[in-house]
Formats: C-alpha cells, structure tokens, sequence
C-alpha cells in the first residue's frame, strides 16, 4: 500500500499541481469518486497520495450533477466544484486536504467543505485567489475546530479579487476567526464564529476581519466571544455590513477609519458596546466617514470591557459610538437596556487632552488627513428607551461623576443623558485654539475639506426626532448631555488656566436645546461583487430599510 503523505511543501504541490494539469487530458472525473491519472506509475502512485480526500464534481453534467446540491442557506454548488474530504469522519484534521484544495486554484472555483466537525491545526492562508467561493454545507452543518492551530487566525485571505466564504463555523482561533487583507471584493456570508470561553481570559481578537479591502459584503453572519470586535472593519472602502447578529463580544460590530459603510438590519446585543464607528490616527488609510448606521436592533450592551487595544476606551453599557470619526448619519435604530448610553459622539480629545504635543504625536497622521475632531454627525428618528441606568467606563469616569452629581449645571439630580456629546473639540476649534494644526494638512486632506480653523455651517452634531418610547410622560427622563460647552465666548467653559472645563450642560431629549440642527442625508454605500451590486442601490433598494 502506498505511504501517505502527510505534509506538503510548496514546492512539491507546485510539481504536482503542474504534472496533474498535463495529465488532465487523460483523467476521467466522477463525482464522488478520486481522480484517476493515466501515466508513468510511479507519478501515478505520487498524485494518487497527494490528492487524498479531494473530489472534482463532474463538469459535464452527468454523475450525479444533474440535480445540483444546495447548502442549507440555499447557496446551489455547481458542477465543478472541488470536494475536500467528503468522507472525512467526524473530529478528523482535515489541514492538509484543504490547503491542497485552495492551491493554485483556476478562477472561479467553488471549494466544498464536508459535511460534520473537524480539526483544523494550523491557519489556512489563501493567496491571490481570484473569484473563489469557499463554502460549508451550513452554519450548523460544517463546523472547523482551530483549538490545536498553530496559527493566530482561522481562516486568511491575502490579495484577490472577488472572493465568498460562507456556510460554516469556525471556532477557537487563537485571535480571528475569518480575515481578508488587501482584497477587492470579499463576501462573507452564513459564517458562524466562536470562542466558549470566558471574555478575560480569552485569546480571541476579531470574528469577522476585513481590513485594507474594498468592496466588502457582510451578511447573515453570527459572531459571539470576541475580546475585541464581533464584526470589525478596518482600513477599508465600501462597505455594507447587514443582517447578522453579534453577541457577547467587547465591540460588537466596529467600523474603523474605513469610507462608505452601511450597517444595517443587524442585531447588537450583550456586548460591552453595540456598534462603533471609529478614526484612530496612525494607521494606513488615514480617515474614514461616510457611515450609515441605521435600522439595527441595539439592546443590553453591558458586558465588563475587558478589551485590549483601542477597543478598550469603550464605556461598557454603550449602544453606540462615534469617536473621532466624520460624516455619520445614525438612523431609525432600536437602542434599549443600555447601562450608559444610547448614543455617545466625542472627539479623541476626550482620550488625549493634551492639545499642544498632538502635532509631535499625531503629525503624520494629521499630515495625511486625520483629525482628532467629529464633525457632522446626524442622529434621528431612533427609538430610544431604558439607557443610562447605571452608567460606567474609564474614559468618561469623571463625566459620569459629574453628572450624577447634585452639583452639575442642570442644579438638579439627573437621570444620565441617553444621548452624550463631548463637546471638547468644537469648544477648541471655536476659540482659535486648532487653526496651527491646519499647516500640516496635506493637499489630500485639504481637498475633502479637513481643517481645524472653526466649524462652518455644516460641521456640526445633531440629535432630532429620536422617539422615547410610546408614553410622554417618559420623555423628560430621557436627556441629550454635552460634556463641555462650545461656546468660547462663556466663560464656565473655562477653568481659572484658561482650560477648557467640563460644563455638563443637560437637557431633556424633548426640548432638544444643544443638539436641535439638521444636515443632509448621507448617500448609500455601494459594494460589487463579481459585476453585481450590493446594498441600498444594489439588490436591497426594495428593502425597507433603504427607504428609511
């Protein structure tokens, strides 16, 4: 019996890969059946051994692919498509069948998982795919274990064009579960990622992970243990994330310096922050906006934050977040159960007071666009009930004492603002204290309008129409805080140094004295797949979220 191989180098699945594309002209494909080669023996017994536990599906038609299989989402696999260990019994590795599998593949190729659970012992990277569609039988059909992986993510996609995943669980990577770098065109869809254990604990980073990507499509997925972002997407361009449900994550779904988004139809719940919108300096895509948040289930994101990295500035018990980031319109939302606050807006410099070593800390960043600012943020018409009930979180721990407090502006116990707004950076830019940072704008930045002089007309944060539930004597237990007030001419927005100091202006939500402005509507992100476009202008425009 001949010996098998159990490991495979590059160079020899190139060989074999070359040798078997010359041979094909003599290869007699059946569905469920190895592939048989005509030709010298010992190469022969060599391909025979290395492609163990791969199937082709017969491209004609016959054997058993006249009547196309589907996948429990309905997803239909169509003949040609490459089976990886169909056999394979429950709790087997099936590493080295599927690297074989994603090797070198023509374009367009549909690769099927089988059917059951298995271990997976080491990161599977896939290269420059072009058009490929890696499936599962379904969420709770195909389940890939990386408990015993040596490596730090689950499943990886590097460069490419066009590229599925779907139809399966990937569990207990040792940081992400599903990655995509540097792609045009990633769809995920029908995933299920998860870590069992305990957040503190947990080495787990991000679910769902495309970063540096466009056209990015992330739909029906489930994500749950996560120490950092359920659904994360980061450095990327066109963006529509709909219809998934994130639980028990730190951030639940986080989109970061990334331009054109739409979030929408997702549920966020028992997470430590339900969905955030971020711009941290010192990453390659500088800045992001341009991000829809609209018509998600946002309820009892409470959990501890217990994050690492930049996710761990989070207050716990947050719906949303807009932190340092422009251009967000936040939209018919249900945001409920919330221990802090239903909506929260600040700049970064609510993280980093330190204005005059920002051009030492943050000078390139702001050289290529970044601003520490948040500007034209449009929060309405959002069911907003039951936030803000036991308010927490490092970053706004002193705001939160002051607010509680009998001393604050108001001069009467509060119930914490269900809508905050820091403030900080509108109060500097309107004092003139900002306008030396605009000598290290570059022209890139200065094209899309970025600057720190003042704020114009249309810079501003707005909060209109948001409902409290259906009874009006609730509406004055729900209210809009702003942190610092922006008006330099005051002077409580000072302290005797010439700082600016905390305000802690509230108000009810009602009256809408802070927040009562308006601003355009933001137009849909667009995603295209494979010549087809996705979301609001897409294959949704019939949706009723769209017409929200």
């Amino acid at each position: 019996m001949p010996t098998k191989i159990t490991r495979l180098d590059t160079a020899l699945l190139s060989t074999l890969y070359r040798l078997l594309c010359l041979m094909l002209a003599a290869t007699v494909l059946l569905a469920g059946c190895k592939v048989t080669i005509k030709g010298d023996e010992d190469t022969e017994e060599l391909i025979e051994n290395a492609l163990d536990g791969v199937v082709i599906k017969d491209k004609s038609g016959s054997g058993g692919c006249t009547s196309p299989a589907t996948t429990t989402s309905g997803y239909v696999l169509p003949c040609g498509t490459v089976l990886v260990s169909p056999d394979a019994a429950d709790g087997s590795d099936i590493t080295e069948a599927l690297l074989l599998a994603l090797f070198d593949l023509p374009d367009d190729s549909v690769v099927l998982l089988p059917e059951g659970s298995f271990s997976v012992s080491e990161s599977i990277i896939v290269p420059s795919a072009n058009g490929l569609t890696l499936t599962g039988h379904g969420i709770g059909a195909t389940t890939l274990n990386f408990s015993g992986s040596s490596g730090d993510d689950g499943i990886r996609f590097e460069g490419g064009n066009n590229i599925v995943i779907r139809d399966m669980a990937v569990l207990e990577t040792n940081k992400n579960g599903i990655k995509s770098v540097g792609v045009n065109g990633i769809h995920m869809a029908y995933t299920y990622v998860n870590w069992a254990g305990d957040l503190e604990t947990a080495d787990s980073a991000y679910g769902l992970y495309p970063v540096n990507s466009v056209n990015v499509l992330i739909e029906h997925n489930k994500t749950s243990g996560s120490r950092d972002a359920g659904i994360y997407v980061g450095q990327s361009r066109d963006v529509v994330v709909r219809n998934n449900v994130v639980t028990r994550n730190i951030a639940g779904i986080e989109i970061e310096n990334t331009l054109n988004a739409d979030v929408y139809n997702n549920v966020a719940a028992d997470n430590t922050a339900g969905i955030l919108a971020f711009d941290f300096p010192n990453l390659e895509l500088a800045y992001g906006g341009k991000i829809r948040i609209f018509n998600n289930f946002v309820q009892g994101n409470n959990r501890e934050n217990v994050g690492l990295g930049s996710v761990g500035i989070a207050p716990p018990g947050t719906g949303v977040l807009v932190f340092a980031v422009s251009d967000v319109e936040i939209y018919n939302n249900t945001i409920t159960d919330n221990r802090t606050s239903a909506l929260a807006v600040a700049s970064y410099f609510m993280n980093d007071a330190d204005v005059a070593n920002y051009p030492a800390n943050y000078g390139a960043s702001m050289t290529a666009g970044w601003t520490p600012m948040v500007k034209n943020v449009n929060m309405h018409d959002n069911l907003i009930a039951r936030n803000g009930a036991n308010p927490g979180g490092v970053l706004i721990a002193d705001v939160i004492a002051g607010y509680l407090s009998p001393y604050n502006a108001s001069g009467m116990p509060q119930v914490f603002p269900a809508v905050l707004y820091g403030g900080i950076g509108e109060l500097l830019s309107n004092a003139g204290a900002l306008s030396p940072f605009n000598a290290l704008l570059g022209p890139e930045a200065l094209a899309d309008g970025v600057n720190y002089n003042a704020y114009g007309a249309s810079d501003l944060i707005c909060a209109n129409n948001n409902l409290i539930g259906n009874d009006p004597s609730t509406y004055y237990d729900v209210n809009t805080g702003l942190v610092y007030g922006t008006n330099p001419a005051d002077g409580s927005n000072w302290d005797g140094s010439g700082n600016p100091a905390a305000s802690l202006l509230i108000d009810s939500l009602a009256n809408n004295t802070y927040l009562n402005c308006t601003l355009n509507r933001l137009s849909a992100a667009n995603v295209t797949l494979k010549g087809k476009n996705y979301g609001c202008d897409g294959d949704d425009i019939a949706e009723q979220a769209c017409s929200l």
